[in-house]
């Protein structure tokens, strides 16, 4: 918002500080972690931009995985109960249900209450009401809270999150380190930017009598974050982010990614956030939609799942536009169907190499999941050989194994979604299986990396949204690069891509 004010109307304005009070069962380490400086009046520090978290290997004999192994020992034994989290004082509790170990189905990795639609409204309401008083904090202060849950996120609480999400999500430990590492990342670089906007507010010389600048602040009401259970970083990201402006949230985790979202927010609550900015609450998605975008305050909405459910959202908040106090924000992330290209003159051993990764790390779930991929003619027969020989290689197990690569899918409806598309494509005669194609539920979600090769580019493998480890292959003649990018354009999914030659 550009604001333009006369000379002789400018004020001087007095200092306000506010200090957030510690929620409830911070511990010392957490209160140690906040500076003495950051209490009193001063002036913005712009630092300069952050490095990137440097991951750790959690190799044999290291700190990192003693501390790794003592959290998931603790996590195995005696399962969280998470409650909905509106005020660190007073919890709230509704239906209780369980998060079940994806790789071990009939354990439990914690039990979470999932709110009513009585107490999301009740959420909203805080949130909406503690809105302007967080606005009105400064960007230092908004920022340094964050910075201080990535110190512990980057300290403390770096193997309680890893192990949440090992437990609760499947990932392997190298995955979970690389999504902490990925949400230390946003948070730092996501503060340096807001405090890179606020630096220069001025904007040109109004002249004598004038002074122009800018000013960036919050959306009046409450902002949802519906988060997926894919990607950690991500989903927290949804949730947080919003803050740094002066917005406050309602933040609904997937399901199948409460508890580690839950280790996230404790973190937050540590470093000193205030109750109401980030409001904490599982619930039923449909449920939760509802008591959303029904809502006159609502100001936006930070989305990540299925391409059906966001366009659901869109066309829910366009039904009730005409209800709400002003003009909602969407933004959202669908399904990925991301491409590969591999053209006759690339480097083989890169392009398997890359590709398996791509397709079979998370067991295929992450938005960037590769899962088509066009292929020259003239080299398909190779490279589907040698994609077969390094998918056969890769080990399929439970994510405590550290040998691990790849481990179960995240939930039963992710399972049968996945196991729909295999029993289609045995059926069809169109289509040549590589390797994989078997499944295993009887202890897990389990599913073998699968390659087929397709006939042409609109098979169902190659345009439905399909999130497991499933890759099809579709070669194309070496001479024609228009019929090429037809085939990768026609595809409605496609958040990456990537060319090899």
């Amino acid at each position: 918002m550009i604001l333009t004010r006369r000379r002789s109307m400018l004020r001087s304005a007095s200092v306000e500080l506010r200090v957030a009070c510690r929620p409830r069962g911070m511990s010392r380490a957490a209160r140690s972690a906040r500076p003495a400086s950051a209490l009193q009046p001063q002036c913005a520090v712009y630092p300069r931009a952050p490095r990137n978290e440097r991951v750790l290997e959690h190799c044999v004999g290291t700190k990192e995985r003693e501390c790794l192994a003592h959290e998931l020992t603790m996590l195995t034994r005696n399962p969280d109960t998470i409650p909905i989290v509106l005020s660190p004082d007073t919890p709230s509790y509704g239906d209780c249900c369980s998060q079940m170990m994806p790789f071990d189905h009939q354990l439990v990795a914690a039990y979470f209450h999932r709110a009513s639609p009585a107490t999301i409204t009740q959420a909203i309401e805080l949130a909406t009401a503690c809105q302007p008083s967080w606005e009105r904090t400064s960007v230092d202060e908004r920022c340094g809270v964050l910075e201080r849950a990535t110190d512990l996120l980057a300290g403390v609480f770096r193997q309680r999150v890893i192990a949440a999400a090992m437990i609760g999500q499947g990932m392997t430990a190298i995955q979970a380190e690389l999504n902490v590492c990925q949400l230390i990342d946003y948070l730092r670089f996501g503060c340096y930017f807001m405090r890179e906007l606020t630096r220069n507010k001025s904007l040109i010389d109004g002249g004598d009598d004038a002074i122009n600048h800018n000013q960036y602040h919050g959306l009046e009401g409450f902002w949802a974050a519906i988060t997926p259970y894919n990607s950690l970083a991500y989903a927290a990201q949804l949730a947080i982010m919003p803050t740094i402006i002066g917005n406050c949230v309602v933040w609904k985790p997937s399901d199948h990614s409460v508890l580690a979202c839950y280790r996230v927010f404790e973190c937050l609550q540590c470093a000193g956030l205030p109750p109401g900015v980030i409001n904490f609450v599982p619930a039923d998605e449909k449920c939760f939609l509802e008591a959303v975008c029904s809502n006159t305050d609502l100001a936006g909405i930070s989305f990540g799942g299925t391409t059906r459910t966001l366009e659901h959202i869109w066309r829910t908040v366009g039904a009730h536009i005409d209800k709400y106090l002003r003009f909602p924000r969407i933004v959202g992330t669908g399904s990925g169907k991301n491409f590969h290209v591999v053209h006759s003159s690339a480097n083989l051993a890169n392009a398997v190499a890359c590709t398996a990764r791509a397709a079979f790390e998370m067991a295929g779930q992450k938005s960037s999941s590769c899962s088509r991929v066009f292929v020259a003619q003239s080299v398909l027969d190779r490279f589907t050989e040698c994609l077969a020989q390094v998918a056969q290689s890769l080990v399929v197990c439970h994510p405590l194994d550290y040998r691990c690569f790849m481990s179960a899918l995240a939930s039963q409806d992710a399972y049968d979604k996945v196991y729909g598309f295999l029993e289609r494509a045995c059926r069809d005669s169109a289509v040549r299986l590589v390797c994989g194609g078997r499944t295993d539920r009887g202890v897990g979600y389990f599913v073998e990396p699968t390659v087929y090769v397709v006939p042409e580019p609109t098979h169902e493998l190659m345009c439905e949204e399909l999130r497991g480890p499933v890759l099809a292959v579709c070669g194309f003649p070496d001479d024609d690069r228009e019929a090429l990018v037809w085939a990768v354009a026609q595809t409605q999914y496609a958040i990456t891509g990537s060319i090899f030659a």
